[in-house]
């Protein structure tokens, strides 16, 4: 019995994802101040290096025909599947939530789902981690950067009580 070739379509997932979120990221920094535009270029540069090499490398292993056209493996294991979908669905949510809730609570709610959703259970450890990591970014974010991005409640009181 012949072996299962990989699968070439399972494969481009990730690179078409992240080819895709470079071309975000280098639009929505192109408007940011010089270092913001300049970081973002270092980075998004990385990026499609990266999503280049992949990319060869999945065009030579197709033209030798070592790999198939299949999506078998992205939908493997089937009892992982949910678990991606509702990672899928909270990073959809935190990505629309955060314009008006903010870093600190949009974050916080995205972990604490992310987390529930990947079986994480205990609801102080749940709310203890999200809290931390969610109290670090804000005050990096807010206080120690000055970063615009989105400004919700928590980020407005810190602003108010450090004047």
């Amino acid at each position: 019995m012949e072996k299962a070739k990989p699968a070439l379509g399972a494969e481009l997932v990730i690179p078409l994802l992240a080819l895709g979120f470079t071309v975000y990221f280098l639009y929505s920094v192109w408007g940011l101040e010089w270092e913001a535009k300049a970081n973002g270029v270092v980075i998004g540069t990385a990026l499609l290096v990266l999503v280049g090499a992949q990319a060869a490398r999945l065009c030579v292993a197709a033209a030798r025909k070592r790999m198939g056209l299949g999506f078998g493996p992205l939908l493997a294991p089937a009892d992982a599947l949910p678990k991606r979908i509702g990672m899928l669905v909270v990073t959809i949510a935190f990505v629309a939530s955060v314009p008006w809730l903010g870093l600190a609570l949009g974050l916080f709610g995205a972990l604490v789902a992310g987390l529930l959703v990947m079986g994480v259970r205990g609801a102080k450890r749940v709310a203890g981690v999200a809290f931390a990591i969610a109290l670090a970014c804000s005050l990096l974010f807010t206080v120690a950067l000055d970063s615009s991005l989105p400004k919700g409640p928590v980020e407005n009181l810190v602003t108010r009580l450090l004047r």
